[in-house]
């Protein structure tokens, strides 16, 4: 992109546009409002009987306002914490949602049925769970293409070829609840010819690869599931090996175990496994990214620019990572900002948050901070962020094993 100055004691046009720019981002981010889609939670069935329907109506509001925040709780929260958070009753939760929108409303005489959907006020959860001494997370991870592969006794291990009950498992999932998406490969003829089961599992790097641009996502997870016993008859062992690969290397194994339940059928059983493994997901990824209020620090950051593009996509991605809370430009060049990042937190943590924006910070060789963007897959300049924190998965039916945690992280 050419830029022309034009004569006279007139101020340059880039200049003029950088100087707007740096008066709107001299002033604090407020990452919760920029976080806003986080704090929705979508489809909250509720159900009530009542001596009328104006009463049954209303206490199915009171009741889908806890369900709500329950399950928003149980989206930011790491599961250890979630005790901790203040028990909200009837009256009082209503003070933290901004709205609720009605989908598929049924009424009777004395019955209510809908589906509600409630925005939470970003700023006041906050200030609730951060004077409560409750630790949750706000970083949302790119989308994980999950291919689910299903091994029978005796049987080689497919993925696309039916009957695969663990796909089927993943596929029937409801809509995405957590900060990892994950996304379930339509298993189309483009699926198909990307990888197969065999690929999938030798962790071929070209076919994972091609299957995570079919989905443009992040990474792939591989849920290898060993099935011993009969579900049929309610007998059924499921061992599952879960892999996640990144840039066709294999960067993190668990091992969990699970067995039926009693008068648990083959469909519930798959599904409650699957459910469980993406828990494992969602939860290593919020101890990982747990905002640390009590840890605030400031960092001076230079990005490269070949345009003024370049800096209005830097700007709106940083507006989305929660960890941030001030940013500052010190100085506008036709190539290059200077700025001061203040943010909670160790640099880590900020590394793998910006990541997930297509944010990469590193370290140059003069010791200074960088921060490049990509698009498309390139990146104006290679980068390489600093490695993830360590992080560790919850235990399932039998606790897992790993050779490293499972944590959905990108770097």
């Amino acid at each position: 992109m050419r830029f022309r100055q034009r004569s006279g004691a007139s101020i340059p046009a880039f200049l003029l546009a950088l100087g707007g720019l740096a008066a709107l981002i001299l002033v604090p981010v407020t990452p919760a409002q920029a976080q806003g889609e986080i704090y929705t939670v979508r489809g909250v069935p509720v159900d009530k009987t009542a001596g009328t329907a104006a009463e049954a109506r209303q206490a199915a509001i009171s009741a889908g306002h806890q369900a709500a925040f329950a399950r928003l709780v149980e989206r930011l929260v790491p599961k250890a914490q979630q005790g901790t958070v203040p028990v909200l009753g009837p009256g009082l939760v209503e003070f933290y949602v901004l709205d609720f929108s009605v989908d598929n409303e049924r009424t009777s005489a004395v019955r209510y049925l809908a589906e509600l959907s409630f925005r939470f006020n970003p700023q006041e959860v906050r200030t609730l769970l951060r004077n409560s001494g409750v630790g949750f997370a706000e970083t949302r991870s790119k989308p994980l293409v999950v291919l689910p592969v299903f091994e029978g006794e005796g049987e080689v291990p497919r993925l696309w070829l039916d009957p695969n009950p663990w796909r089927a498992a993943w596929a029937q999932r409801g809509p995405e609840e957590g900060l990892v998406p994950l996304q379930v490969p339509l298993g189309d003829l483009s699926d198909v010819a990307s990888v197969d089961a065999a690929r999938a599992l030798a962790g071929d790097a070209g076919a994972l690869n091609a299957i995570a641009a079919n989905y443009r996502a992040g990474a792939v997870l591989v849920p290898h599931a060993t099935l011993s016993g009969d579900a049929a008859l309610g007998n059924a062992r499921l061992d599952i090996v879960t892999a996640r690969y990144e840039g066709g290397q294999r960067l993190a194994t668990t091992r969990e175990a699970f067995t039926q339940q009693a008068s648990e059928g083959a469909a519930a059983f798959f599904a409650r496994v699957a459910g469980a493994v993406d828990a494992t997901v969602q939860e290593a990824w919020k101890q990982q990214n747990v905002l640390q209020f009590g840890n605030r620090r400031s960092i001076a950051v230079f990005v490269p620019l070949t345009g003024l593009s370049d800096w209005l996509e830097v700007k709106r991605r940083i507006e989305g990572v929660a960890a941030i809370e001030t940013v500052g430009v010190n100085t506008l060049t036709r190539n290059e900002v200077a700025m001061d990042i203040t943010f909670v937190g160790d640099e880590g943590r900020l590394t793998r948050a910006l990541a997930q924006r297509d944010l990469f910070l590193a370290l140059r060789e003069d010791s200074n901070w960088e921060l490049t963007l990509t698009r498309g897959g390139g990146s104006l300049r290679p980068v390489q962020p600093l490695p993830p924190d360590s992080g560790q998965a919850p235990a399932s039916d039998q606790p897992p094993t790993s050779d490293q945690p499972l944590v959905p992280e990108t770097q």
